[in-house]
């Protein structure tokens, strides 16, 4: 009963967009990309027609040098830094997908991108999906799929701020293992997540953000992985990112305009420690206040 009154009343109209893109979290072997880029990926929520802007993926080779130029590899985690190269230097796929461009408050969608398994664990209070991502210490995650997917993600670099001006590096391992592969295909990436924000004529805050994915692939699986699924693995992450962002622009809605249903649905997250779920909800009363300080001057 509980979970049919986070959906009846919480995201603000975001579920009927939820339930009608459910099937885009099941787990199917192109998930292995899906979930190394996890955090991003592992998602969820509004359509691509809801977007309000974006621009197309891309596999170019100077946008693969571009975006390697623009990790900070003195600044990476010296623990991770080498491995971190590696997959830079012998990338099996590169890809970098579509950038979106939402409304969302940027303090949110910040604590968002630096808290993934808060956006997971609310997935899995509406019943949307059963990824596990935990936290096991620092800046480090436990990814599972209860599927067959198992993987470690790991934020080696980041420079955030409450505006969304923000570059996120990430770097992940892992498996998967099941049909159609006879073993573990397994893998290793980095992820560059960078993002900014602007506030339009509307006095509506807009966050633009892009992800650029390295995926390096054992040698043993490339060949068996490409055969299998490499043609659909790009559409299918692009679009859920595409998804995942949607899902936190409604949720920033939900904050601005109902924060009273935003702590009914963090409060008592499993596995989110309380000082997080307290920063959340200050967050969505802070996006509340703002929101509504914003409508009393536009009709002054």
């Amino acid at each position: 009963m509980q979970r049919e009154h986070y959906r009846g009343e919480c995201m603000h109209g975001c579920e009927e967009s939820v339930s009608g893109n459910r099937l885009r979290l099941r787990l199917c072997a192109n998930q292995l990309l899906l979930m190394l880029a996890a955090w991003v990926a592992v998602i969820v929520a509004a359509t691509l027609a809801n977007a309000e802007g974006g621009t197309q993926a891309t596999t170019a080779k100077s946008a693969r040098l571009e975006a390697m130029r623009a990790i900070p590899m003195e600044k990476v985690d010296t623990r991770y830094r080498s491995a971190v190269k590696q997959v830079l230097n012998d990338s099996s796929l590169y890809r970098r997908l579509p950038t979106q461009t939402f409304a969302c408050e940027p303090k949110l969608f910040t604590y968002m991108m630096q808290n993934p398994e808060s956006l997971v664990e609310i997935w899995r209070r509406l019943g949307i999906t059963r990824i596990e991502l935990k936290r096991i210490g620092g800046s480090s995650f436990r990814l599972t799929d209860n599927s067959g997917t198992t993987g470690k993600l790991t934020i080696v670099e980041q420079n955030c701020d409450d505006r969304a001006q923000n570059r996120i590096v990430m770097y992940g391992e892992g498996a998967y293992e099941g049909k159609p592969f006879r073993r573990p295909v397994k893998a290793q990436c980095v992820l560059l997540l960078r993002s900014g924000s602007m506030k339009e004529t509307n006095d509506r805050d807009y966050v633009a953000a892009r992800l650029d994915t390295f995926i390096h692939i054992d040698r043993a699986s490339i060949e068996l992985f490409a055969k299998a699924v490499h043609p659909l693995v790009g559409k299918t992450a692009d679009r859920n990112f595409t998804d995942t962002l949607q899902f936190i622009s409604s949720f920033s809605h939900a904050a601005e305009t109902r924060p009273e249903t935003v702590e009914r649905l963090v409060s008592g997250l499993p596995d989110i420690s309380q000082e997080s779920q307290n920063k959340l909800i200050q967050i969505a009363y802070q996006c509340g206040i703002e929101s509504s300080d914003e409508e009393r001057s536009r009709r002054k």
